[in-house]
């Protein structure tokens, strides 16, 4: 089994969906998850990165979100709220729009199949995201109901990789994720425009976040 350097994780759009968001917004069973989404230029900072939500365009396609990764200037156009990275691997989603919409409301069990191309060997994968069931993460010491999800990907070269991700449906996205390393990575705080420390600038060393104004851990 080999890790790929693919940041797990999850942000979109869904204003062309119309009829079947209304339908999904009003889902009140408490074992699954309508989709949603966080507002633009909310900064979220997890244990070692961080992410600037952007606006969207007008014509932005279905499950749209695009991110700025905080400390780098990089910015990363993604589909789906299930990927949250920094590279430019190709995601066939135009391929996948119907299994994306399927997936949404989360339920135990659901289950999707992506293919994506690696940008570095050109290595082709399945990859598969499968709701395993709910569990609490802490977020800003807050717990918030967390829908478990594997993602597996199977290589065309015979390899596989397993990662794992919590999407809160509360928080309208990740509060956790493993790695290609297998470490875990948790949502710390939610910063939103005119709230405490959200211009403080940010910085990671060593695996870790920081603001960079003090030089201090973010907790």
């Amino acid at each position: 089994m080999r890790a790929r350097p693919v940041w797990s994780a999850l942000f979109a759009a869904l204003a062309a969906l119309g009829g079947l968001a209304s339908a999904m917004a009003q889902s009140t069973d408490p074992w699954s998850a309508a989709y949603c989404e966080p507002a633009a230029q909310i900064k979220l900072l997890y244990t070692n990165r961080a992410y600037l939500i952007l606006p969207k365009p007008p014509d932005a396609p279905l499950f749209y979100y695009s991110y700025m990764i905080l400390g780098t200037g990089t910015r990363v156009e993604r589909h789906g709220q299930l990927i949250f990275d920094a590279s430019d691997d190709h995601w066939d989603f135009d391929e996948n729009l119907i299994s994306l919409r399927r997936l949404w409301p989360l339920r135990p069990d659901n289950t999707i199949e992506l293919d994506r191309v690696d940008r570095e060997t050109g290595i082709r994968a399945k990859v598969t995201f499968t709701v395993i069931g709910l569990e609490p993460i802490q977020v800003d010491r807050s717990a918030h109901k967390s829908w478990k999800i594997r993602r597996l990907d199977r290589y065309e070269t015979g390899d596989t990789s397993i990662q794992f991700l919590w999407y809160a449906p509360d928080l309208c996205t990740l509060s956790a994720f493993t790695d290609s390393q297998q470490r875990l990575v948790r949502l710390l705080r939610v910063l939103r425009p005119g709230g405490k420390d959200y211009d403080r600038p940010i910085a990671h060393r060593n695996h870790k976040l920081y603001f960079a104004d003090t030089n201090e851990r973010v907790r």
